[in-house]
């Protein structure tokens, strides 16, 4: 529950954002236009310590809550049609409880503000850069694909604080074709950060990245995407294990695959993606992780009121072998994040998505034109069961029930209610049910 203190935090919070305002635009010169922005995003959250350990946590301690604010301010300087200068800087606090008299501030637990203020975006993207259809974008950027399973997430340590890379992007579009060749180098922390209080740890290692992204319409039913990208991980902590990754992360590791999706027909929709990885790893071995993501929605818009639709999804992520010296686990270097809204897994695998298979069905509701509701089933089970984290004698891990709903109040308040509890499978000897919660407000100016 939230202390006197936390709801002072929340209620200014609110009072201030309710003077909220679109983004600003600036008119400099004729050919010179600034536009400034910024927004807050308010999240209580609570969850059962069982999230962490199903089966080494005593059910009856006291669950974690935390009061998260996150704000982010940013500029963008347009030069004609031909230049935008883009600047944005993130600063985010929480303030941590077990109940509202118990306070859980040990060890600097608590972030005082303003604990880090980060350099979340600076990119200079040239249009038209060189020919028509070209954009050229230099600098720290945000960049993702497809369904997020392959290139989402720059900085997975820093719990969705961020999700920059630094460096180069050159993409070319026209009507039928989006082709992106990008080019990237991180570090395994940000030298560049200007209130450092936390001196976090955002990635396994020194993580260089090159590839390329093409997406081909041929028509509504049916498009193509292909990519291929090489990564080159150096870690700076070899002997150190965290966040379920080996204690050497070093790798070299080539990912190719392909994604086919569209629309063939007015209310069906599918997703079918496969990939595949090689290179060596730390200790010399192949690389020869497998995913496999397909996915499918029927929508009823047409005979039932809410405009509901259907959906279910298989994603297999393979797991590695222990007997063998290869890695046959796939590795999801630059995709650890929440694959739908639900944060329960990611917490407990800390999104490292790997030795899985999962299987989801979610139904999806309009009441309101503003209102939507996800209401889902997803069970987890391991590929290879044979793991050092492994307490029961299966590969069941659980099922996870998810709601969310999140109502748009208009261009400046969204609000976003979740829920989810976990029930373990025999994966583990004696697992403990969790639940966890969350209560978010974005307010955007």
């Amino acid at each position: 529950m939230l202390t006197s203190k936390n709801w002072f935090i929340l209620a200014g919070l609110l009072l201030l954002s309710s003077l909220a305002y679109a983004e600003h635009t600036f008119a400099l010169s004729e050919d010179l236009n600034l536009r400034l922005g910024g927004d807050i995003r308010t999240r209580f959250e609570g969850f059962d310590r069982t999230v962490l350990a199903p089966d080494g946590m005593d059910e009856n301690y006291p669950p974690l809550q935390y009061l998260r604010v996150r704000s982010r301010a940013w500029m963008a300087l347009d030069l004609g049609d031909s230049m935008t200068i883009n600047l944005r800087l993130v600063n985010r606090v929480h303030k941590v409880s077990s109940s509202p008299n118990d306070p859980n501030d040990l060890d600097g637990a608590t972030w005082e503000f303003p604990d880090e203020v980060i350099v979340d975006n600076f990119n200079v993207v040239l249009k038209n850069f060189l020919s028509e259809g070209f954009t050229l974008t230099l600098g720290r950027q945000s960049l993702g694909f497809g369904n997020g399973l392959i290139l989402s997430e720059g900085t997975p340590f820093d719990q969705g604080r961020t999700v920059y890379m630094d460096g180069a992007s050159l993409r070319y579009k026209d009507e039928n074709d989006c082709v992106t060749v990008f080019m990237f180098y991180d570090e395994w922390k940000d030298r560049t950060v200007f209130i450092n209080d936390q001196n976090r740890r955002l990635r396994v290692g020194d993580v260089f990245t090159a590839g390329t992204y093409w997406t081909h319409n041929f028509s509504p039913a049916w498009n193509l995407d292909l990519y291929y990208l090489f990564n080159d991980v150096e870690d700076e902590f070899p002997t150190v294990a965290e966040r379920y990754h080996d204690a050497d992360c070093s790798t070299s590791l080539h990912t190719a695959g392909g994604r086919l999706f569209g629309k063939p027909l007015e209310d069906w929709e599918y997703s079918l993606e496969i990939a595949k990885q090689a290179g060596r790893n730390a200790s010399g071995g192949r690389n020869e992780g497998l995913l496999i993501d397909a996915r499918l929605k029927y929508y009823l818009t047409e005979y039932l009121p809410w405009d509901p639709s259907l959906g279910c999804n298989y994603t297999h992520y393979s797991g590695d072998k222990s007997s063998s010296r290869p890695s046959e686990g796939w590795n999801s270097l630059l995709s650890q994040a929440p694959l739908w809204q639900e944060e329960l897994i990611p917490i407990l695998t800390n999104g490292n998505w790997t030795n899985m298979n999962i299987f989801r069905g979610d139904l999806t509701l309009n009441p309101l034109a503003k209102l939507k509701v996800v209401l889902a089933s997803t069970a987890y089970y391991v590929d290879e069961p044979d793991t050092p984290v492994r307490s029961g004698n299966g590969n069941y891990m659980g099922l996870l029930l998810s709601a969310c709903a999140s109502y748009k109040l208009n261009d400046n308040f969204n609000f976003v209610f979740q829920f989810s509890r976990f029930d373990p499978g025999d994966y583990y000897a004696n697992g403990q049910h969790s639940n966890w919660g969350r209560f978010e407000v974005t307010m955007t100016f």
